[in-house]
């Protein structure tokens, strides 16, 4: 009897094991998701800040209205968590959107106010994105600002006091982050807490939920975020007793157990040693898929190496994830994917088996790329994924495997397209701007030195616009120029570059000329459309031109020297009278129409 007391002892412990190995399991794959969350739309709202700073270093004279425009549509992506969008040039608020509400921060200077300094001045001196908070707001709630310096265009550098504009500011609502990311829902069965306030991590002062639990026998994940870091910590509700605990049931049910199993592990004790290492197999087995779940971030699938799905784990976040990613079981890369893909992700897994070492990988893939994955729910246009592919280190079921995790990183893509579009083009015509129109010109110079062709560089200028913005307001002169921009961009060739590079000025480059004529007939082309009058406000406005127009390689071969002809050029149209053109050459030979 003792003994048979002592066995149920024993199998009672490994029970309560098992059930708080099941349980921390659980709340890491819980826990990972949320983090998993946060990063993806703090960083992704993050680069909503760099994009406004990046194309705030090229047009650092932004207009009210340009500036309205471009934080119109940041905040449109982003309505549902960001409170506003502040520009402070010299750290003093000059531009704020929405206005409406937020009048107050106007004229605030950032660098010398009591509660904001600090977070200023740890930016200044690194030179990059901090976050400062989350602090409670005056209006209600909590809100963590993120802070991006803003340098000019230029070669001299981020850390050249000189190069140093201003500031862009975001203050993010943390309760709607809460709901978004999912960490309210789990509350009714989670004690959760965040610290890391400032971006600080560990070190930093906690912000959610009960500061015990950092010092309690929490599962912790790391928020790893552009200009600082978080630290998650959780506990089932009632603690992990609470979520291994048994009915009475169990005990008197398991000693009877326990002594069938006595009886029978007697008799199994003649059984083969296959048995015996199989079962050593799926115990290895299951500690290391256990390993696997805490790690996942996302969703984690393990395959061997043909590309067989062995096991898949996570993705049951619906907003990304399909229900039946389990389709997938036993079937290979080939069987599930096109070849192209199967052929780069078996690569991938061989290339880790054979160093042992993690590799990483970004790729897009859709619904549609995956056969017997029904669109149940999530999205079904691609998404894009970054896979993170690490060794098992030990043969499962008799094959080398590795576990694929998958983290979705679609929102931080568009974040980063969206960014590099702003970057190089035009808020208000989505022209290229002058960086764009710089690069593109210097590319055609090398080309046409290759293939020994022409280019032609073609200076616009609209003569009676001053008059339309004075008279009609910036509204009816936006409306002109966009006009404009889509007239001109029928104009001209597939091939060709449209840039805007002031207020009303604009840039042609017309590559691989066949005759120079062919830019003098682009030109009376040009001449003529926009000679037709534009509707704005109920009004039909009328605008003239003048154009100059420079050729590679007669008037220059670099691209100062083209623009600084075309230019000259454009100034001899002017002189002569309106809705003309210049084409200049050694003779500068009017043929103005």
């Amino acid at each position: 009897m003792a003994l048979a007391v002592a066995g149920f002892t024993g199998v009672d412990m490994l029970v309560e094991q098992r059930l708080e190995d099941r349980a921390r399991t659980q709340v890491l794959g819980e826990l990972s998701t949320v983090r998993a969350r946060l990063e993806g739309e703090l960083n992704a709202t993050i680069h909503f800040t760099m994009v406004l700073a990046t194309y705030t270093g090229i047009h650092p004279d932004i207009s009210e209205s340009e500036f309205r425009r471009v934080a119109a549509e940041l905040f449109r992506q982003r309505s549902d968590m960001i409170r506003n969008i502040t520009l402070a040039p010299d750290n003093v608020i000059r531009f704020v959107y929405p206005q409406a509400g937020n009048e107050a921060a106007l004229g605030l200077d950032l660098e010398n106010h009591p509660e904001q300094s600090e977070s200023v001045y740890r930016m200044m001196q690194a030179a990059d994105t901090v976050l400062a908070g989350p602090w409670e707001l005056v209006q209600g709630g909590t809100g963590l600002i993120i802070r991006t310096p803003v340098y000019l265009n230029s070669d001299r550098g981020r850390h050249d006091p000189e190069a140093y504009w201003g500031l862009t500011s975001i203050p993010i609502d943390m309760e709607a982050i809460y709901e978004i990311t999912g960490l309210i829902n789990l509350q009714d069965r989670l004690d959760m807490a965040i610290r890391g306030r400032d971006g600080l991590g560990p070190a930093g002062a906690v912000f959610f939920g009960d500061p015990e639990l950092f010092s309690r026998d929490s599962v912790r994940q790391e928020v790893i975020i552009k200009g600082g870091r978080w630290e998650l910590a959780a506990l089932p509700r009632g603690g992990w007793s609470a979520a291994t605990a048994r009915p009475m049931a169990w005990h008197f049910t398991g000693l009877t157990l326990v002594l069938m199993a006595g009886a029978l592990a007697w008799r199994m004790t003649q059984q083969s040693d296959r048995v015996r290492v199989s079962q050593a197999l799926h115990q290895s087995l299951s500690e290391r898929l256990r390993a696997t779940i805490a790690a996942m971030p996302d969703i984690c699938f393990i395959l061997d190496s043909e590309g067989r799905y062995l096991e898949v784990f996570g993705g049951h976040d619906p907003q990304i994830y399909h229900t039946s990613h389990q389709a997938l079981l036993g079937r290979t890369l080939h069987e599930v994917m096109p070849r192209d893909k199967a052929d780069l992700f078996l690569a991938r897994i061989h290339e880790t088996l054979r160093t042992g070492q993690l590799q990483s990988i970004e790729y897009a893939l859709s619904v549609d790329d995956v056969e017997g994955v029904e669109p149940e729910s999530g999205p079904t246009g691609p998404q894009w994924f970054e896979g993170r592919i690490t060794p098992l280190g030990k043969d499962v079921m008799g094959r080398p495997a590795v576990i694929w995790l998958s983290v979705n990183i679609t929102q931080r893509k568009k974040a980063q397209d969206s960014m590099r579009f702003m970057a190089l083009h035009d808020a208000l015509t989505g022209l290229a701007n002058r960086t764009l129109l710089r690069d593109r010109i210097i590319h055609a110079i090398a080309q046409a030195r290759r293939e020994h062709s022409r280019i032609a560089v073609m200076y616009i200028d609209l003569d009676d616009f001053k008059p339309i913005n004075d008279s009609l307001g910036h509204d009816a002169g936006d409306t002109v120029l966009c006009e404009v921009a889509q007239r001109l961009n029928e104009s001209v060739r597939d091939s060709d570059t449209v840039a805007r590079v002031g207020g009303d000025e604009f840039v042609i480059l017309l590559e691989k000329l066949p005759d120079p004529e062919l830019a003098a007939r682009i030109a009376e082309k040009i001449l003529e459309v926009l000679g037709r009058p534009i509707h704005a406000k109920g009004r039909a406005c009328q605008v003239t031109t003048s154009i100059g127009i420079s050729l590679y390689p007669d008037d220059g071969e670099t691209y100062e020297s083209l623009l600084g002809a075309a230019d000259r050029a454009l100034y001899e149209a002017k002189s002569q009278g309106k809705g003309r053109y210049w084409q200049t050459d050694s003779r500068l030979t009017d043929i103005s129409s």
